[in-house]
Order: structure tokens, then sequence, then C-alpha cells
């Protein structure tokens, strides 16, 4: 482009130049004739001609001076957007170099992302399987237990009359272990050390916290495929038929039970077969090495073989014989003396005093039970009639006979169910260990006592009922006879009532 302009710029002082020579040959060209002088008119001219011709030389060279500053600044442009095209170009590499680096940094994360999915998806299958398998462990379980509360008005003459608020609580779970193996645990209220018949606390002791200890914890052996036998060990509820007058309903005992039960399809009227034998610890002494004969570990061993018959449609019995050896019995009255064990008012016979204190009959229960189911012409009023006849033939005494009559009709399984019923007992001195039967009554022994009970169902799981025990001492002249303070002696011991409101809630 510089080029060019130079080519012009001279093209154009040469055509100037040459108009100017022209002239001045033209001027100096010899005449032929004789030269005269110019005249005025052609020099101002000639002047004129100078003039213009010098102006556009300057004003070419003015356009020379503009082209090549032109030139140059096209110059300058141009290495700029070479530079710029340069930079561009620079730039336009590190854009594909940073488009490279990104794509590989998308793709690492698409993989890390993958790769976290799968991680992820893995967790949550193993999360998802473990909680299969502690939900499978805790349906295999099911909640047990009930709260009571109790509105206890009690009355006698001679004494003052009481009334309390009381409070039971149980709960626990229960349920298989395996196929093969079930079992529960349970905990209650109550004197958790020293009372092992009941599970109750009263209100009203300055607001303080109550007790809870275990109730039941017991494992049971019942293989799949021989349902008729059952082993148990622990602490459990008795798997034997039982009345009250020989076993107060919250006492659970500890140590093993077998049994085995066989039911009969094709017998005619009897319809099953049971046996039950009992290794039961009551009191274990740390560090002795003498043989239970000799005064070690007090313990109960025993058996209950029954049957179940079955007369036509209606009429179901069980009847059952039960035989219980208390091996050193001695160590409960050693106990409650010692006031190391709570309960029951100790109503038997003793010899001796503090350490030295002994019961003067030894204790083998022999009890028969009879407990009979008719069906009524109303499905839910059943009749239910049970005898308990127990005698303890190792008594010192003919105080050793204990009978227990009970009659109810109507069921509590469902809502609105209605039951009600009557029972009789009549327990002498020394037929039972008194601190082991039905702590509810006007005394363990040495007592007659009755019954009355009604309960309704507004909820399946919900219970109200009233319970009357009406009660007093059978002799008032035998040892350790409970009677109130300032009888006089020809006066016979007046009934106790002690009335029941209860509000049960099962779990």
């Amino acid at each position: 482009m510089r080029t060019i302009f130079k080519s012009v710029a001279l093209v154009l002082l040469a055509m100037s130049f040459s108009d100017v020579s022209g002239a001045q040959t033209q001027k100096k060209k010899p005449s032929s004739k004789k030269p005269s002088s110019a005249s005025a008119e052609e020099v101002s001219a000639l002047r004129a001609t100078v003039s213009t011709q010098q102006q556009q030389i300057e004003s070419l060279r003015t356009d020379v001076q503009k082209l090549m500053e032109m030139n140059a600044r096209s110059q300058q442009s141009a290495q700029q957007a070479q530079s710029a095209a340069e930079q561009a170009k620079s730039s336009l590499t590190d854009a594909q170099a940073a488009v490279s680096q990104a794509q590989k940094a998308a793709d690492h994360a698409e993989f890390s992302a993958a790769e976290a999915k799968t991680k992820e998806q893995l967790d949550k299958e193993s999360g998802d399987k473990k909680f299969d398998e502690v939900a499978g462990v805790v349906r295999r379980f099911r909640p047990i237990g009930d709260i009571r509360l109790r509105f206890e008005p009690i009355y006698q003459d001679l004494t003052p009359d009481r009334y309390r608020a009381r409070v039971r609580l149980r709960i626990g779970v229960e349920g298989k272990l395996n196929e093969d193996f079930f079992g529960a645990f349970q905990l209650a209220t109550g004197t958790t050390e020293n009372d092992p018949v009941s599970t109750n606390f009263t209100d009203g002791q300055f607001f303080s916290r109550k007790p809870i200890g275990v109730d039941k914890a017991y494992i049971t052996y019942q293989p799949a495929k021989h349902k008729w036998v059952s082993l148990t060990g622990g602490k459990f509820a008795p798997m034997w038929l039982k009345t009250p007058s020989w076993l107060d309903p919250d006492l659970n005992p500890e140590g093993g039970a077998e049994k085995l039960s066989f039911d009969l399809k094709h017998t005619g009227f009897v319809k099953n077969v049971s046996v039950v034998g009992m290794q039961l610890v009551y009191n274990e002494v740390a560090g002795s090495n003498l043989p239970i004969s000799l005064g070690g570990d007090s313990v109960a061993f025993g058996g209950q073989a029954s049957a179940t018959l079955q007369f036509g449609n209606r009429v179901t019995t069980t009847f059952a014989g039960t035989g219980l050896n208390w091996i050193n019995a001695n160590t409960v009255i050693q106990a409650i003396t010692a006031k190391t064990l709570a309960g029951n008012r100790n109503t038997n016979a003793t010899i001796g005093t503090g350490t030295n204190i002994r019961y003067a009959s030894k204790f083998l229960y022999a009890d028969f039970i009879a407990d009979t189911t008719v069906k009524t012409w109303w499905d839910k009023y059943p009749l239910r009639l049970t005898l308990d006849f127990l005698d303890n033939p190792r008594a010192a005494s003919d105080h050793n006979h204990s009978l227990w009559a009970e009659a109810a009709m109507g069921q509590s399984k469902d809502k609105h169910d209605l039951q009600f019923g009557y029972a009789f007992g009549r327990i002498e001195q020394d037929a039972v260990i008194a601190a082991f039967n039905e702590s509810e009554m006007r005394a363990p022994t040495n007592i007659l006592q009755h019954k009355l009970y009604i309960q309704w169902l507004p909820q399946k799981n919900t219970t109200l009922s009233f319970t009357d025990w009406i009660g007093r001492t059978l002799d008032r002249n035998l040892q350790n006879a409970v009677l109130p303070p300032g009888l006089p002696s020809s006066q016979q011991d007046p009934y106790v009532k002690r009335m029941q409101f209860d509000v049960i809630y099962k779990f």
C-alpha cells in the first residue's frame, strides 16, 4: 500500500516538473527571428501558471503526507489486528485446552457420580437388609403387661377405717426367639427386693419414686416338630393349674419346669393328658457346702398330672393332682423375722425365737383341683366352677387342710363382656406356707374368706372391676392369729371388708 502511494506521488511530481520544463524550454527556444521583449501580460500569466503549479505541488505533498499518515495508521491497525488475531488464537488455544480440561473434569465427575450412586445404592440395599432383619426380629415379639389404678377402702370393727390409692404397672415383651425357642421379659412395680406376692405401690408416700424390678425373665424350649414337650427356665409364670389358696396370682417362681402335653383326638371323652415337673429355687445359700437335705439351698420339688375330659358338647372338666415338697422352708420364717422378706404376715405355727426360729411343721402340698367349664345357651356367659382341696401331710397338727371353691359367670375377652363371680376359701393354719399365697385376704392362713367380684370391659383392652374381700381369722386362739388390737377374749375376729375399685388398661 505504501509503494502504491509513493508511485502515485512520483508520477504527479514528474508530470508537474515536465510541465514546467516544457514551458521554460519553449521560452528559451531560439527564434529564427530576432527576439523581442515579453509583454507584461505574458509574464503575469506565466507567474500565475507557476503559482498554480506550486499550489498543486503543495496540495500533492499534503495528499502524499496524508496518504503516508494513513498508510502508517493502516500498518499500525494491521499490526494491532495481527496482534489481536494472535492473541485471539492464543485465547482460542487456551479455551480449547480449558474445554478439554472441563470435559475431563465432567467425565471424572460423571464417573464419580455414577460411583457414588452405586455406593449409595449398595448402602441403601445394605441398610434395607439390616432394617428388614431388625423388623423381622421386632415382629416376632409383642408387648405384654398392664397398668392398674385402684381405690381401696378397708373397714373393720375396732380399727380405724383406711382409704388408700394403689397403682400397679407391669410391662414387657414376649415372643419367638427362633423356631424352637420363645421367651419373655417383664418389669413390674412393687417392693422389688423382699415382697414376692405384691406388685402394687401405694400413693401418698411423700411423692417418692416407686421401685420397679424384674418380674419375669425366662426362655422356653418347645421344638417345632414336637409341640408336646416344653422346657422352661428362669423367672416365669406357673405353667400348672393352681388357685390363690396356695400361690398368689402375682407370684412368679424361679427355677425350671418341664411339661409334656398330649392332645388326644380319637379317644372319646379324654381330650388331653399333661404332666408337669417343677424344680423351684426360693433361697440360695452362698458358700454353703451342705447338701439340700442338711440345710443347704431351699428348693421345692414336685409335679402335676392332669387330664381334660369332655362330656357332651357343653361340659369340659380338667382334673389335676399336684405334689410339691418344700425343702428347708425354715429360711422363709427366718427371713421374715430378720425383716428381709416382706409381703404376707406369718400365720403359721413356729418354734423358737430370734435367729433360732423355725416352723413347727414341714410343708408338702398334696393338692387336687377340678376345673369345669359349662357352655350355656348364651355364648358370652359360660359358667366356670373350680374346686381345690389341699392337704399338708407333713404338718405338725391337724390344722393342715385348705379348701377353695369358686363360681364365675361370663367372660372378660371382648368389648362389652361382663363377668361376675364368688369365691370361698377356708385355709387352716399350717396347710400352706403363709408367705406365698394370696395377699389380698384377711390373713394368708387360719382364715375364712369370701370374695365377690364383677368386671366389665368398655373396650377390649380396658377393664372396670369391683372386688369385695370379706374375711376373718378362723381360730383366734391359735399362735400368730391375726386379730385387731383390744379384741375381747370372748369375741370372734370381726370381718374385714376390703373393697377394690379398679381401672385396668392392658398392653
